[in-house]
């Protein structure tokens, strides 16, 4: 048995750690102004993060698609 992951793992994966970040980063937005500004970096850390395993789930979903 391989230890490699299909496309769909891959994707599912990045998706959960995808949702994680951007809840990371509302979180910290909260809702005033002035823990946005204060924690202005982590949520875009926490942003940046989130988007980049986007992009790998909807890679993993292509891969998928044209296997």
């Amino acid at each position: 048995m391989s230890d490699q992951k299909t496309p769909q793992e891959i994707g599912a994966r990045a998706l959960s750690k995808a949702a994680e970040y951007a809840d990371k980063a509302e979180r910290l937005a909260g809702s005033s102004f002035t823990s946005a500004k204060d924690n202005a970096e982590h949520i875009a850390i926490y942003s940046g993060l989130a988007t980049v395993y986007a992009d790998i789930a909807k890679a993993a979903a292509l891969t998928s698609d044209n296997a």
